[in-house]
């Protein structure tokens, strides 16, 4: 059993450390191990109670109760798992700690401060003396650099590769979206998305990465040219560039789009089963589904692409958990595809395991928590596309705030479920 008691100030300056890159020999993984403790009546790891803190814990859900008092004290949720027997990550204030303590309610700590953690990224990401990786993905990058990153794969390819404007947002940002085709008379057509969720800065690096393997592994990888000639693909990275310059600017945790600086969940404003479990109708809510199904633009861009085009294939990139989800997402009624789901979805998370032998659980997307309104279950169910969602990095622990250090591992995943769903797919 754990027993030493950390202060919040060790905790926070461990964690500095590490996203400033000022204590070499504090490794993510250390840092993780001393976050992640069980709490119970004989040892607690509280942060102090004479400032207000946000803190980010995980509550086992083995008896429901436990999870709904905790969801009840919650400022914000980071997973929306609601199935019993699944944790539920959630962010409380620090002093609800001990109300979840004298209610009997286990927990464990994820992030002792997450605006500390959010605070040291911001000043590693805009600290002059901090060196800038050579790598391109060795680093976080915003909607302006990633925008001028597709326009350089677009230029460096023009017979394969083209950047177009699929629309824009609510406060007139483009939603870039790059086409990577081959030569092939009847190409597989395929759309790959990122960035719902603006706190979700993993999944921008990820489909931006994806796209850069292709374009630049063209000449030199079998597997991507055979890809590239067969495939016509739509790489949209950053489907909510009003929410990821928000959390760019300083709310780091920012989930929805900017409608009237409230903002609408992208993922519940599709129109299948637009308005029922897991999305919400009151506006400041995280699930909040907008007055109406596609009543953002950010996705009636995403509909409109996916009809004039004709997508086949489809995957929705989030962050995290470390899942592949299949529909639907909002009934426990299966789908007629199931098996081909499950068989599909087999060979894409053994692919990505494969990678670096990170496992990522398949799972129905119901498993794991009613939503409606998504964009999978629309792909599926108005598209007829076969349409996966992937919950990239971390399984738990650090959260949003992923270490640069991950990107590279995470997009060899990312590109290996690409791969893995044209390769399962006959001409």
């Amino acid at each position: 059993m754990y027993t030493r008691i950390l202060s919040r100030r060790d905790l926070i300056g461990r964690a500095r450390a590490h996203y400033l890159g000022r204590n070499h020999t504090v490794r993510w993984s250390a840092l993780v191990a001393l976050s992640v403790v069980v709490c119970t009546s004989a040892v607690l790891l509280l942060p102090s109670t004479t400032a207000k803190t946000r803190v980010a814990i995980r509550v086992p859900c083995e008896q429901p109760a436990a999870c709904a008092f905790a969801e009840s004290l919650a400022v914000d949720v980071w997973s929306e798992e609601r199935a019993p027997g699944l944790p539920l990550d959630v962010v409380v204030m620090n002093d609800a700690l001990h109300r979840l303590d004298a209610a009997g309610v286990a927990w464990q700590m994820l992030v002792p401060d997450i605006d500390a953690v959010a605070k040291a990224e911001w000043d590693r990401l805009h600290d002059p003396a901090v060196a800038r990786p050579a790598d391109w993905f060795g680093e976080y990058r915003d909607f302006g650099a990633i925008s001028a990153h597709l326009r350089e794969l677009a230029e460096l390819a023009p017979d394969r590769a083209s950047l177009q404007a699929i629309g824009g947002s609510v406060e007139g940002r483009p939603l870039w979206a790059l086409r990577i085709r081959g030569h092939a008379a009847n190409p597989k057509r395929m759309l790959i998305d990122g960035t719902q969720h603006a706190r979700e800065w993993i999944a921008a690096m990820v489909t931006t990465c994806v796209a850069d393997r292709l374009v630049r592994g063209y000449d030199r990888d079998p597997a991507i040219r055979a890809f590239v000639d067969r495939t016509d693909l739509w790489v949209v990275p950053v489907v909510n560039p009003d929410g990821y310059q928000h959390s760019w600017a300083g709310n780091r945790y920012w989930r929805k789009n900017r409608r009237n600086r409230i903002g609408v969940d992208l993922n519940r404003n599709f129109s299948v089963a637009w308005g029922g479990a897991g999305s919400s109708r009151f506006e400041r809510s995280e699930t909040y589904r907008g007055e109406y199904a596609f009543s953002e633009p950010e996705s009636s861009a995403l509909r409109d692409l996916a009809k004039r085009e004709h997508i086949a294939l489809h995957v929705d990139f989030h962050a995290y958990g470390q899942l592949v989800l299949y529909p639907w997402n909002y009934t426990s009624t299966p789908t007629k595809d199931r098996d081909r789901f499950r068989a599909v979805g087999d060979r894409i998370a053994s692919a990505m395991f494969a990678a670096h032998e990170t496992r990522y659980a398949l799972i129905n997307g119901i498993e794991l928590y009613a939503a409606a309104g998504t964009m999978t279950d629309w792909m599926y169910g108005e598209a007829d596309a076969m349409s996966f969602t992937i919950e990239l990095r971390p399984k738990g622990g650090s959260g949003f705030v992923l270490p640069p250090e991950q990107i590279r591992p995470t997009c060899d995943e990312g590109l290996a479920a690409v791969l893995a769903l044209r390769s399962a797919q006959p001409d």
